[in-house]
């Protein structure tokens, strides 16, 4: 890592991050849980305070909307914890600034934005997060690493981030939860809110400018309540900090050029003094439509003869279909506050989502060369004209859909003189996943030299047809063992069920399709090769396992709390993602799909001196498999040992009532064994060093100006250890910082955003295209950008 990178994490660690640990509200804030927390702060308190936390009642909100309860107040939580709320958010959300962006900055142990549509390798202590969205999954079992990109920041008003697993929540859930909370209406009355902004790259390029308005209507009755968010956006060219324009992510792909619109929809209402019934709905689309391709090189000797790319993006492109992402959700939660003494919650919910990726080039040389060798065919020369064919351009498309329900009691009551809250339910979600590969006519596109790509009418299977069906059930105790100490624990069972159809494996169809050409079907029937497509039989797995967690906090004083807590998590692998590279005659069954059990561990302290506040914590958890991607892009459960571990710390400062100052930095390591071995995991799996700082000035008016930088750290380790596998695919990774000034102007009728980011115009590479897929993916990330916004409330 350069000097100044090591310099500038140095500074970072001298004021370590923002807002870990709930904050509780004044007026009831509810939390992720569904549960009221009562404490000295306003609803729209920056979560940069870390108040005292009290052990006050837990009450369970009648109209919670955010899906099946917690356990207990967020604030009393025994593992890292965090309310971002919509101050914060909205703060970070000018100009063309995406969930992830926001999310990488305000939340230290989570992974950095990748620059791209995907959170693909956005992990929280180096394990995999369940995004919720009101209470509801946005994550299963097939994932399109799509989270992130499914509501605009707009219209959410705050997001919860629980490390771990927890009993209430299973499969998935191994590196924690983070769900995403969207406005709804508070108040009585009728309230109306409009926003406008534009966004520009460094140079005000014509072609990098994007636009963004969007509209809230809310009603709050006695009875009857609800609110409707829309927000459309265009976005234009991303540039690189030199003022070139970014080529398309061809992997997959990236938000240039694309028309977006965000719904966000809820409406409730109170049946009784109790009961409460409430429909929330969400809808987002993003639509590219881009004149700008990826440079393969002269006769595309990219794909042809692994020539170093360009990485320009080459105007004159003709895509036929167009990439998108859209996804849906729906969810209907009924409540009853008194219901034989307890709090009854039921949530039935529904998810869509459909996405096409962006046309690319698909070698199987080394597939290709098997059969050749195995059939005689060994002269070098002849191998290397012949396998100049084995090449073909796809492009996918993957359609994903959920439907669960999830019921959940909770009873508060007295044992043995302690306080206690019982949560306890039933869980079941059965999602349902195809993708396929669509062939693009390979004249076409060597004419146009990977500029113009049509459809020729031939399918690809990405893998089979495949179901999941995930069912748990719960129990879980929240005890006030004493006024200080409090203790949680709970139990779960966890069943996951996979069925996959028949399928035709896609090197089994390319292969087919290859020896059937003309120029190698001669050749082929030389060597007495008639090679037939095979086939993969319908198959299911199926594994359950009982998981825990057990985790305490003790107020040492008013402002020190210290806190412990042990979680299990249980999950399988992407089914029909690790199945979509097997050969003909594998065969699908509980043997050859693995689950992936996983053990957590946290230990940290957090407190208070004056206007200062900060928080520790360290983590360790451990597997009995280690998921990757090898060199040749195949999914791999490798039955063996994992283990991961690593600390994270913030502070905050109030200097005076004008200034404050904070940061944050998170450590992650981990090995996985090789042949007896120990090696490092890479930045794939693990989020590098991290670290975030701010300095905010507070005018008076209500105004203010923040300078915040975010830095990451480089390492080499992952590539130097992982010489020694062969099948591994670490990249070294250079470290880099970025430094942002945004801020927000109270003017006499609605308020200015503003934000200019990476003001230094650092050249530099994400995480994500540093160390995933291979040169074509090795983009920079953008230059100088600016963001102007304008909110008005009435």
């Amino acid at each position: 890592m350069k000097s100044h990178h090591h310099v500038a994490l140095s500074l970072l660690t001298l004021c370590i991050s923002q807002q870990l640990y709930a904050q509780t509200n004044a007026n009831s804030v509810q939390s992720a849980s569904g549960v009221q927390a009562t404490a000295a702060a306003t609803s729209n308190a920056s979560s940069s305070d870390v108040p005292s936390v009290t052990l006050d009642a837990i009450t369970v909100s009648a109209n919670a909307k955010t899906g099946t309860a917690l356990a207990q107040k967020i604030s009393e939580m025994p593992a890292v914890t965090q309310v971002i709320y919509e101050a914060d958010i909205q703060a970070q959300a000018t100009g063309n600034r995406t969930v992830g962006d926001i999310l990488a900055q305000l939340v230290p142990s989570l992974g950095v934005s990748s620059g791209s549509v995907s959170n693909y390798g956005t992990t929280m202590h180096g394990r995999p997060v369940q995004y919720l969205l009101n209470g509801v999954p946005l994550s299963g079992s097939r994932s399109l690493s799509r989270e992130l990109n499914s509501i605009d920041p707009e219209q959410i008003e705050r997001v919860e981030v629980l490390s771990g697993a927890t009993s209430i929540y299973g499969a998935g859930a191994a590196g924690g939860l983070i769900n995403i909370v969207t406005k709804s209406t508070a108040g009585y009355g009728l309230t109306r809110q409009t926003r406008l902004g534009i966004n520009s790259s460094r140079e005000f390029k014509s072609d990098s400018l994007g636009y963004h308005v969007g509209q809230s209507i809310g009603y709050g009755g006695e009875r009857v309540y609800g609110n409707v968010d829309v927000d459309y956006e265009t976005t234009g060219g991303k540039f690189d900090s030199h003022g070139d324009r970014i080529s398309p992510d061809a992997n997959q792909t990236d938000n240039q050029d694309t028309d977006t619109i965000s719904v966000n929809a809820n409406l409730g209402f109170d049946i009784s003094d109790t009961k409460t019934m409430n429909l929330a709905a969400t809808y987002y689309d993003s639509e590219q439509d881009t004149d700008y391709g990826v440079d393969y090189g002269d006769n595309l000797s990219v794909l042809q003869e692994g020539t170093t790319p360009s990485l320009r993006a080459i105007d004159g492109a003709k895509i036929e279909n167009q990439p998108y992402n859209t996804k849906s959700s729906v969810n209907l939660n009924y409540n009853d506050s008194d219901f034989l003494g307890s709090n009854l919650s039921l949530t039935g919910y529904y998810r869509d989502e459909k996405a096409r990726f962006y046309p690319s080039g698909k070698s199987f040389t080394s597939q290709a060369k098997d059969v050749w060798v195995n059939n005689g065919l060994t002269d070098a020369d002849t191998l290397g004209k012949l396998l100049g064919a084995s090449v073909v351009v796809t492009q996918s498309e993957a359609d994903i859909e959920v439907i669960g329900l999830r019921a959940a009691m909770q009873t508060e009551t007295d044992v043995m003189g302690k306080n206690t809250l019982f949560s306890y339910g039933v869980d079941f979600e059965r999602e349902e996943s195809e993708q396929t590969y669509y062939g693009q006519d390979l004249t076409t596109f060597l004419a146009s030299n990977g500029l113009t790509s049509t459809s020729n009418g031939l399918s690809y299977n990405g893998g089979p047809k495949t179901t999941i069906d995930k069912w748990g059930a719960f129990v879980n105790a929240d005890v006030d063992m004493t006024d200080k100490w409090h203790t949680s624990a709970g139990v779960r069972y966890q069943n996951i069920k996979s069925d996959t159809d028949r399928f035709v494996p896609i090197y089994e169809q390319l292969l087919a399709d290859y020896f059937a050409t003309n120029g190698i079907s001669d050749i082929a029937d030389a060597y007495g090769i008639d090679y037939e497509a095979g086939a993969v039989e319908a198959g299911s797995s199926k594994h359950d396992k009982v998981l825990f967690n057990l985790g305490t906090s003790y107020q040492l004083t008013d402002d020190d709390q210290v806190f412990a807590n042990f979680s299990q998590g249980f999950t399988t692998a992407d089914v029909q993602r690790a199945l979509r590279d097997v050969r003909a005659g594998f065969v699908v069954n509980s043997d050859n799909i693995q689950p992936i059990s996983i053990n957590n561990y946290e230990l940290g302290w957090q407190g208070k001196r004056g206007d200062t506040s900060a928080k520790v914590s360290g983590f360790y958890n451990d597997s009995d498999k280690t998921v990757r991607f090898t060199n040749d892009y195949t999914v791999e459960v490798v039955d063996t040992d994992e283990r991961i571990y690593g600390a994270e710390a913030s502070l905050t400062h109030d200097l005076n009532k004008d200034w404050q100052f904070g940061g944050s930095l998170a450590y992650t390591r981990g090995q996985y064994k090789k042949d007896g071995d120990w090696l490092e995991l890479d930045a794939v799996r693990l989020t590098p060093l991290k670290g975030t700082a701010y300095a905010q000035y507070n005018f008076s008016e209500g105004s203010n100006i923040r300078l915040q930088a975010l830095a990451v750290g480089g390492s080499d380790k992952a590539y130097k250890d992982q010489q020694n596998d062969p099948d591994a695919s670490a990249q070294p990774l250079t470290g880099y910082a970025t430094f942002d000034v945004l801020g927000q102007v109270k003017l006499p009728v609605g308020r200015m955003g503003y934000g200019v980011y990476n003001i230094l115009n650092k050249d530099y590479q994400t995480v994500y295209h540093q160390t995933t897929f291979g040169d074509l993916n090795r983009l920079p990330a953008s230059g100088t950008t600016y963001g102007l916004s304008y909110t008005v409330d009435y």
